[in-house]
């Protein structure tokens, strides 16, 4: 049974293109370990994976210690809530350690390193050029981090496609939204159960709940900025998908708090299905109380 620790550090790294280069390294008294510097990232439950160094040793029962260095970051301009991914390391899609536990900031970045104990299979060396770390859950959708030149499995990254807006926001009745950002995504929407409030400093917050998609799940994310004290209950917002489907929101329309400024709030809207994603999207909205102004804006790859 494999075991994991992982300790949380300052740090932060701008996010850099998929490289990979071998890094040698060890010691003429001991096992020699080998590492490999990765720069590879992958989103999963609305955080970014960014893999950067992995080093596995060999162990006297013949299995493998293995260290990671992660960059893990929140791209919401709020604090988030989700399921931790359970996290493996397998070689050529096999795992070839038990589940870990990556556990991701509330907001911002941190460096994280974990160190898995007993990888492999007794008597057999590790080629950690074969090994990728896997993130995921019971039913939901898999990222692929590979490590090596050669990996056993192809790359699966999750990552977010932006939407290009034939607006800035939206103008319903009283509403008055200004469009933060617009994305299809594949690892995260929204969950319909709340989240309890985390500090940040010394102020609580209740952070945007999320849960993770199910594999071939798709979703668009649209988050839009608002003046303090909108809520969004009266606010009807429908999309129309490029195959003319028509969907309401996947969760009711919730608003949340930045945490480095007043006078303004974030409203979040998440729109599930499944099937081609290829297209133009249209987003209409309509205030309840004035339904004869409704507003629209289409929203592209691109």
């Amino acid at each position: 049974m494999a075991c994991a620790t992982a300790v949380l550090t300052a740090g932060c790294t701008p996010f850099g293109a998929d490289t990979l280069q071998a890094v040698p390294s060890g010691s003429p008294a001991g096992p020699s370990p080998r590492t490999v510097a990765v720069d590879r990232t992958a989103w999963w439950g609305g955080s970014s994976y960014r893999l950067t160094e992995v080093t596995a040793t060999a162990q006297p029962g013949g299995r493998s210690r293995v260290e990671l260095v992660l960059e893990v970051g929140i791209e919401s301009p709020v604090p988030v809530a989700a399921a931790l991914p359970k996290a493996a390391l397998e070689a050529d899609g096999v795992a070839v350690s038990g589940p870990l536990e990556v556990q991701p900031p509330p907001f911002g970045r941190a460096s994280l390193s974990v160190t898995v104990q007993d990888v492999g299979t007794p008597g057999q060396e590790l080629d950690p050029d074969r090994l990728a770390l896997v993130l995921t859950a019971p039913g939901a959708a898999r990222a692929v981090l590979p490590v090596g030149a050669h990996p056993g499995q192809e790359a699966v990254d999750l990552r977010p496609t932006p939407l290009r807006a034939s607006a800035d926001g939206l103008r319903a009745g009283r509403y008055r939204l200004v469009l933060a950002s617009a994305r299809l995504r594949e690892d995260c929407t929204g969950s319909p159960v709340p989240a309890p409030a985390v500090p940040l400093g010394t102020t609580p917050f209740v952070p945007r709940a999320l849960r993770a998609l199910k594999p071939g799940q798709h979703t668009v994310e649209v988050l839009f900025e608002a003046p303090e004290g909108t809520s969004g209950d009266r606010l009807a917002l429908r999309l129309t998908l490029p195959d003319g489907r028509r969907l309401a929101p996947s969760v009711p329309l919730g608003t949340t708090s930045y945490p480095d400024r007043t006078g303004r709030v974030s409203l979040a809207a998440w729109f599930d299905f499944y099937g081609d994603t290829a297209g133009t999207y249209a987003l209409e909205a309509v205030d309840q109380d004035a339904p004869d102004a409704p507003a629209v804006l289409t929203l592209s790859v691109g």
